[in-house]
């Protein structure tokens, strides 16, 4: 087997997933609110006297840069709401739930969003994240940059990279927290400065539109409020850009997106498996770990590997120098599996 193939398609998949992830609505330019998606998947709008991100002035922070979306849908992937205008889906999953929890909308209208959302986190885990995941892939572009620069990635230890995750759950409950809190009509009032709290701080949100040579808001000082996400913003694209930078994928244990998708990687349809006996406890498999795990390696029995860090890579079945000692399988069916290099 080549030695990088795995690699080399990974990285030909990335490069689609962001063309047409951000720029698919040029693609696929067609009238998205026909009568059988519209029964599908229900578009879904603040009710009167909820604000929205239309309601925010260009240059405020959530001024949204471009136009509706050709499929109002949430795919497990940090997909932006504030893209170029030739966004594909509408949000991540992460701006779907805080919105809603907004405007209070009735379960009913939300099932089929959430149904498919975990259709594809079931049949994929978190292969989203590192393999169609349009952030992902522009922070796998300043981990190139570093080797290209030969500066060394840093290695944090596992200690570390649980405390990130504690954090990620602390961002993701403070957000959904604060976003059905400003729903009860008598804290109304406060929309205007705390909706989508988690947007107003996320990376994609300053990264995205430049993809569409759309500035984005990169500042708002109107009130304490804005001031106070502005500079939250900025400090949070500098722990991003240095996490891809300095480390490998560090923000993937940090970021919300990837967190909810990580609840479905076990179980998912996508499997790794070992079989110990082929094992030669070389370590390759931790060293070419981009999330810094380790179970693999120390797994002494035959089984499925598929624990909530993993983002599905490859990296470990592709670096395996013993024959058939780790398989990544879909639904029981063997994708792919180690060799020997010769």
């Amino acid at each position: 087997m080549n030695k990088r193939r795995i690699t080399f398609l990974r990285r030909t998949v990335q490069i689609l997933c962001l063309v047409m992830l951000v720029y698919g609505g040029y693609i696929f330019k067609v009238k998205h609110h026909t009568t059988q998606q519209a029964n599908l998947f229900p578009a879904l709008k603040a009710p009167e006297g909820y604000i929205s991100t239309t309601k925010f002035d260009r240059g405020s922070i959530l001024w949204p840069s471009g136009d509706n979306p050709v499929l109002e849908n949430y795919p497990p992937g940090l997909v932006c709401r504030f893209n170029p205008r030739g966004g594909l889906f509408k949000a991540c999953i992460v701006h779907f739930i805080s919105e809603n929890l907004t405007w209070r909308t009735s379960f009913k209208y939300l099932l089929p969003h959430l149904t498919l959302f975990m259709l594809l986190c079931f049949l994929f885990g978190r292969l989203w994240c590192r393999w169609a995941c349009p952030i992902g892939t522009v922070g796998d572009f300043l981990t190139m940059l570093r080797k290209k620069m030969n500066i060394p990635s840093r290695k944090f230890p596992a200690g570390f990279r649980n405390g990130l995750r504690s954090g990620s759950y602390c961002i993701l409950g403070t957000s959904f927290f604060i976003s059905a809190l400003i729903g009860v009509p008598h804290l109304a009032r406060f929309q205007c400065y705390w909706f989508l709290p988690y947007c107003q701080i996320c990376p994609a949100r300053l990264i995205c539109p430049i993809f569409g040579l759309i500035k984005p808001g990169w500042k708002d000082f109107e009130t304490a409020i804005t001031t106070m996400f502005t500079i939250l913003a900025w400090l949070v694209l500098g722990i991003f850009v240095a996490a891809f930078y300095w480390g490998r994928r560090i923000w993937c244990h940090l970021c919300p997106v990837g967190l909810m998708n990580s609840w479905f990687n076990r179980g998912a349809g996508v499997e790794l498996k070992k079989i110990s006996v082929k094992c030669n406890k070389c370590g390759l498999c931790t060293e070419a770990c981009p999330m810094g795990l380790t179970e693999m390696f120390e797994k002494k029995t035959d089984g499925v590997f598929n624990q909530s860090g993993c983002i599905m890579c490859l990296r470990c079945v592709e670096i395996c120098p013993r024959d058939g000692c780790l398989s990544a399988n879909f639904f029981g069916r063997k994708i792919v599996e180690s060799r020997l290099k010769k």
